[in-house]
């Protein structure tokens, strides 16, 4: 996996995934003090020429510092599970179904990272996953939040009801209530659905409740990542932050 940035460096070192440090001429000094943490961590550096690591970029953005190591490591239903006995009413999840594009996949993992979330959840098909472009979309932070994969989000749903939580799709319909409405004051998983055709039926029918996120502008819906930040953020307000 590829670390664009020193930010996403300094991340992935922190987590003990960094393997390769590459950094341009131009950066050299100005990422002293990067370089000297990943040769304390035994992290081989390179002094790579711009044009190098715009081609190992592929493109993209590396502010004259790339990293090269292995994947971000995934966390267990299990772990997750007992995390929500422990942590009560306070617990909160997200659950991805069928979110696929790496880019609102990337930025939900920002945004679940700066809120604090206990985990997030997504299946292993029909699915984006954590790849360099989620991470870059996620700048780095993807591996702040335990994340896991589950073969069959629908059991996985089941088993965390069965651990105190409840479950609520984000989806806009006649059966759904005002998102500003909920409380929020039990152990709480949002779970978000695809960007074209929302939560499926089957997942739908295993939440607790359906919420929606009030438009009074007019628009149809908001884009999945948006939503994910709007519904965070209004939980943790609801419980005083």
């Amino acid at each position: 996996m590829k670390f664009l940035g020193p930010h996403a460096c300094e991340e992935a070192l922190a987590r003990g995934e960094l393997q390769v440090l590459r950094v341009a001429p131009t950066a050299w000094e100005r990422q002293s003090k990067l370089r000297e943490a990943a040769r304390v961590k035994g992290v081989v550096i390179h002094r790579e020429p711009v044009d190098a690591l715009d081609r190992r970029a592929e493109g993209q953005r590396h502010n004259g510092v790339l990293g090269e190591g292995g994947e971000i490591r995934l966390s267990e239903l299990e772990v997750l599970l007992e995390r929500i006995r422990d942590r009560g009413p306070l617990a909160l999840v997200l659950a991805l179904d069928g979110v696929t594009d790496p880019h609102n996949f990337g930025a939900i993992l920002r945004t679940a990272a700066a809120a604090g979330v206990d985990g997030v959840v997504f299946p292993e098909r029909r699915s984006a996953q954590v790849n360099d472009a989620a991470l870059r979309a996620s700048a780095g932070t993807a591996g702040r939040v335990p994340l896991v994969r589950v073969v069959n989000l629908g059991r996985a749903l089941d088993e965390l009801k069965e651990a105190g939580a409840w479950i609520y799709g984000l989806a806009a319909g006649p059966g759904s209530r005002s998102l500003f409405a909920e409380p929020f004051d039990r152990a709480t998983v949002l779970v978000l659905g695809s960007e074209g055709e929302g939560l499926h039926e089957k997942i739908a029918e295993r939440c607790d409740g359906l919420l929606a996120i009030p438009m009074p502008g007019g628009t149809e819906s908001l884009n999945v990542s948006a939503a994910a930040a709007v519904a965070l953020y209004q939980a943790l307000a609801r419980r005083g932050g």
